[in-house]
């Protein structure tokens, strides 16, 4: 009996490495207007951000149904497997909800659901330390246990270029008291608790990034490093190129897709920093 990972599309797991792992993703749903998308299946990244930025109409997003992980769990309960599902803090998205929902109408079962609290690169590193657990033979309950430490030893940083995005999707938490007079601040965010929190008010994009940076140095040398982007290609490899002299393992890039950019907008640059020991 092997352990098999799910995750759902808020990962933005590199579809490489997801493949690699094995790992399943179920895609939440954007929605633009009338229309309707699974994320990464029927819009790919380069589509969402092009409807983004010259489109007139403001993105949502639903999570995944409990039908949809049906469709997941289901054949792999049926070929043998015990499951572990890595998802988005349940304080940003009803998808952990969705699978524990699905989990109960399989009983019986071997299915570990796991909250990380966290989303994005963040959650990649939770689902990829589960998948290589079970890779080494771990059950499920060990498998989910190392996706729970890791994700209780990752911080998760990052900036954006507006809070506008964040503010209409109501998943500002804590940085509301941001919002107002001083939209046009750029402040380093955080993930906190399982949701969005004020880490340093900065006053431009630049100063964000490079305080950014110096953040990432003051705790290293890391477990593991994840960065997140939906910025330019030129910003994103800076930021990867100093984040690879805080940890001895290659740095993973995760591009961020519609599930998460519908909320955080064009311009979004982080990562998540996994402590070592965890």
């Amino acid at each position: 009996m092997a352990v098999k990972v799910v995750t759902d599309s808020t990962s933005d797991i590199p579809s490489e490495l997801a493949a690699e792992l094995g790992v399943a993703v179920v895609p939440a749903t954007v929605i633009f207007g009338e229309e309707s998308f699974k994320d990464g299946v029927e819009i790919s990244r380069e589509e969402f951000y092009r409807r983004l930025t010259t489109g007139k109409t403001t993105p949502t997003t639903t999570q995944p149904s409990v039908g949809d992980f049906l469709e997941v769990y289901k054949p792999l309960i049926e070929e043998g497997h015990e499951i572990v599902s890595v998802h988005v803090s349940g304080k940003l998205s009803g998808t952990v909800n969705s699978a524990r929902l699905a989990a109960a109408e399989l009983p019986g079962a071997a299915v570990e659901i796991v909250d990380t609290e966290l989303a994005s690169a963040g959650t990649t590193l939770a689902a990829k330390a589960a998948a290589e657990a079970a890779r080494d033979g771990a059950d499920a309950a060990s498998a989910a246990q190392e996706a729970r430490a890791a994700a209780a030893n990752t911080e998760v940083k990052f900036t954006l270029d507006t809070l506008e995005y964040l503010r209409r999707g109501g998943r500002i938490g804590g940085a509301q008291a941001l919002v107002g007079s001083i939209l046009s601040m750029k402040p380093v965010l955080k993930l906190e608790n399982g949701e969005v929190h004020t880490h340093e008010k900065v006053r431009s994009r630049g100063k964000a990034v490079a305080r950014m940076k110096e953040i990432a140095s003051e705790g290293a040398p890391y477990e593991e490093i994840a960065m997140m982007h939906s910025s330019s290609e030129e910003e994103a490899a800076a930021m990867a190129a100093h984040l690879a002299q805080l940890t001895d393992k290659v740095v993973l890039t995760v591009r961020i897709g519609a599930s998460i950019g519908a909320h955080t907008g064009p311009g979004a640059l982080g990562f998540a920093l996994r402590r070592k020991g965890g």
